[in-house]
């Protein structure tokens, strides 16, 4: 039974089927529970997040692993600004640096970050929901519109 699974791992049709606004919710939900429960004396506190392996932040206190994300969702809405360019929208702002030592400052900046992306994301025209795209990051493959939102609603609730 198992050998049957290796052949589905890189399978993404499972996302094709998630509606990607109510896992952006869902996500976001538990990140601002997790948010609420903390303060600036748990955002200096070390983590270990080995999903985020794969973009080199495993280890680190948690106010920066959440720069970080909030960093990622800026990334993707340039990204989908980027997509239609002849679309009236302006990219993102420039954000200046956050002090990573003011908790109130990092909370702002990860739900400012996730509005930016949404407002890209709701501002892009229907045909790119069914197209396969290209993110500019390193290592990144084809992917859905749909799938990318699914991965940045599971990054918020991991």
């Amino acid at each position: 039974m198992i050998h049957d699974m290796h052949a589905h791992i890189g399978d993404l049709a499972p996302f094709q089927r998630v509606d990607p606004w109510a896992a952006l919710q869902d996500g976001r939900r538990q990140l601002l529970a997790a948010l609420d429960a903390c303060d600036s004396r748990l955002g200096a506190r070390m983590l270990a997040i080995p999903e985020f392996a794969s973009l080199g932040e495993t280890t680190g206190p948690l106010r920066a692993l959440l720069l970080a994300h909030a960093a990622r969702d800026r990334a993707h809405a340039a990204f989908f600004v980027a997509l239609d360019p002849e679309d009236t929208a302006q990219p993102p702002a420039e954000v200046a640096t956050v002090d990573a030592t003011d908790w109130a400052a990092v909370r702002a900046e990860v739900e400012a970050a996730r509005l930016a992306m949404l407002e890209a994301v709701a501002g892009l025209a229907s045909e790119r929901w069914e197209q396969r795209l290209l993110p500019p990051w390193d290592g990144a493959g084809e992917e859905s519109l749909p799938s990318l939102l699914v991965v940045r609603a599971m990054c918020d609730g991991i």
